[in-house]
């Protein structure tokens, strides 16, 4: 007879392996601290978390963090078909889920990416107006900042997101200029174009 908590030693080994990454959908560049979790797996993965939460209620086997280089692992899984999700605390991304059949004896790969909340715009100056390189972009209310390239375009991502933030364009000899954008959590909003004005 098993003891509440415990499995026995032939249900323990399943010798299937799932690891990933996950990674910022626009850059590409690993994410730390995101929480993954398998949120459906095969009944032997059911019956093993079941198990394993009677002797320790406050166990959480189905989920784990993304590591400096945003990596996640677990090991010793039953064979099967599993769904997990990831997110990361605000709402600075939105959350994301994907799906992988694990083969017993075998290591299963999936990486997952979060769409982070994204603002673009261009600024231009002048008459005719023409873009203007080097001005700054920055929301109020916040530390993102951004700057424009030669080509007037800005891009300020990862943002929390708001309603009728106020984005403010700056630019040396130029009138700071302020519009309100609305920002929607794992999107990317494009600001109406910005002409400064000389001072």
């Amino acid at each position: 007879m098993t003891r509440p908590g415990y499995q026995a030693i032939d249900k323990i080994v399943h010798r299937a392996a799932l690891v990933g990454r996950v990674l910022d959908q626009r850059t590409l560049q690993p994410l730390p601290g995101v929480v993954v979790a398998i949120t459906s797996g095969p009944p032997a993965w059911a019956a093993r978390v079941a198990a394993l939460q009677q002797g320790q209620p406050t166990a959480r086997p189905a989920e784990t963090s993304t590591d400096r280089d945003g990596l996640f692992r677990w090991l010793d899984l039953p064979p099967g078909a599993y769904t997990l999700g990831a997110s990361l605390p605000g709402t600075r991304y939105a959350a994301t889920s994907g799906s992988i059949t694990l083969v017993a004896t075998a290591v299963g790969k999936l990486d997952l990416q979060l769409a982070p909340t994204t603002v673009t715009g261009l600024v231009k100056a002048g008459a005719p107006a023409v873009p203007l390189a080097m001005a700054r972009a920055r929301f109020a209310d916040s530390d993102d900042v951004g700057y424009t390239a030669a080509d007037g375009s800005y891009t300020l991502s990862p943002i929390e997101v708001g309603t009728a933030r106020a984005l403010e364009v700056s630019a040396q000899n130029f009138i700071t200029t302020t519009q309100p954008v609305t920002l929607s959590q794992g999107q990317t909003t494009t600001a109406t174009t910005i002409t400064l004005t000389h001072s």
